[in-house]
């Protein structure tokens, strides 16, 4: 049986796209996010790429039958300075989603997305700063599993979600919103999904566990190391 949050988010689109069509220079129109992916629910919103005519570029929101949609307004030279730059969230939003008013261009720049995300980001190992960062997290939430503080959860979570970028990063991986990582780490590393779950799940100690399984992941090791930033002139 279809999901009725999904059934709603469908039901919303004619709507969405007549807003869209109205709207001045704009000439096609790409459905993406998770509506359009078939797994959005009662909180989902629609999202849209669309083409523009000429110079600008801007983002909108509206509701329509009480549904939130998202607009992003782009020339298509803007779109493909954003591939280029390696914007992982736009490249992802084109390889996955649907053409709901068509052109050759944005066609074009479809194919050209999935090509990309086919490829994969160049990987990203951690840098020493980035690694102290975390490390510097991971000892915060150490103390606080030690001492029994209720914190302990909240910086933990927040020493995952550093974990978690850099191993998308180091990996070469196209990241995912943090609500798709579980499932998308089941399929790509289920050791680090699992460590995750317990971060998320489990009480202080075996949290405190997982989150360092986690960061040696990607740091190696729990040791501090010498490193720094470049020197800066200041202006």
């Amino acid at each position: 049986m279809p999901d009725p949050a999904q059934v709603r988010l469908e039901a919303a689109l004619p709507a969405a796209l007549a807003r869209l069509r109205a709207t001045p220079g704009v000439y096609a129109a790409l459905w993406c996010g998770s509506a359009a992916r078939g797994d959005g629910n009662a909180y989902s919103d629609l999202d849209f790429h669309v083409l523009v005519e000429g110079d600008l570029r801007w983002r909108s929101n509206f509701t329509v039958d009480g549904v939130p949609v998202e607009v992003f307004h782009n020339p298509v030279r803007k779109v493909r300075a954003m591939f280029a730059a390696g914007q992982g969230d736009t490249i992802t939003m084109y390889a996955e989603g649907k053409v709901v008013w068509p052109h050759p261009e944005l066609e074009a720049l479809v194919a050209e997305a999935q090509a990309l995300y086919a490829a994969g980001p160049v990987p990203r190992p951690m840098t020493e700063q980035r690694r102290f960062r975390l490390l510097d997290e991971v000892a915060d939430a150490r103390a606080l599993a030690e001492s029994g503080d209720p914190l302990h959860a909240l910086v933990a979570c927040r020493a995952a979600e550093q974990a978690v970028d850099a191993l998308y990063a180091a990996r070469g991986w196209w990241e995912v919103k943090a609500q798709r990582w579980l499932t998308d780490l089941d399929q790509r590393e289920p050791g680090a999904a699992q460590e995750l779950r317990a971060v998320l799940t489990e009480p202080p100690s075996a949290r405190q566990a997982a989150l360092e399984a986690l960061a040696r992941r990607v740091t190696g090791d729990l040791a501090y190391r010498d490193g720094g930033s470049e020197p800066q002139r200041v202006e």
